[in-house]
């Protein structure tokens, strides 16, 4: 199978862009792959993955990335490897930027889920967290989740 750049299901995350260019039924509940495009200044707050390792290859801009206690500053190229339950994040630079994902099982189930509400409603964080907890993602903290502010 061959995808064009367009091709994937396209999703708005807050004021992210997520075009999934794999997905778990495509790899019998193994990974997804999402092409991300982020505005400025955007990323997840401070979470782990219990059941898989997360990668990032850097396509265009420049990311910040915590790793446990460690900081590195990422930029096109770069291929990031997060381990399995190693607390992570990141935030995109002034000008945004676009990555490639390789995602733990079912957290393409969070960002899909979250997507749908997004359109219709107000999505508070604590239900958020809740659905990302049941599809393997587990948040640590709210700080700059996504470009909120707290």
């Amino acid at each position: 199978m061959k995808l064009a750049p367009e091709d994937g299901k396209t999703i708005n995350f807050y004021t992210t862009k997520m075009v999934f260019k794999t997905t778990l039924a495509e790899t019998n509940n193994s990974y997804s792959v999402i092409l991300m495009t982020h505005q400025a200044s955007t990323g997840p707050a401070l979470h782990i993955h219990p059941n898989g390792q997360e990668t990032f290859y850097i396509i265009e801009g420049i990311y910040t990335f915590t790793l446990g206690n460690k900081f590195i500053e990422a930029q096109k190229g770069d291929f990031i490897i997060v381990p399995q339950g190693v607390p992570h994040k990141y935030v995109s630079g002034k000008d945004g930027g676009q990555m490639l994902v390789t995602t733990p099982p079912a957290v393409e189930k969070y960002f899909l889920h979250i997507a749908e509400e997004l359109v219709k409603r107000h999505v508070p964080l604590e239900y958020e967290f809740e659905i990302a907890k049941q599809n393997g993602q587990i948040f640590l903290d709210k700080e700059g989740h996504w470009g909120h502010r707290q």
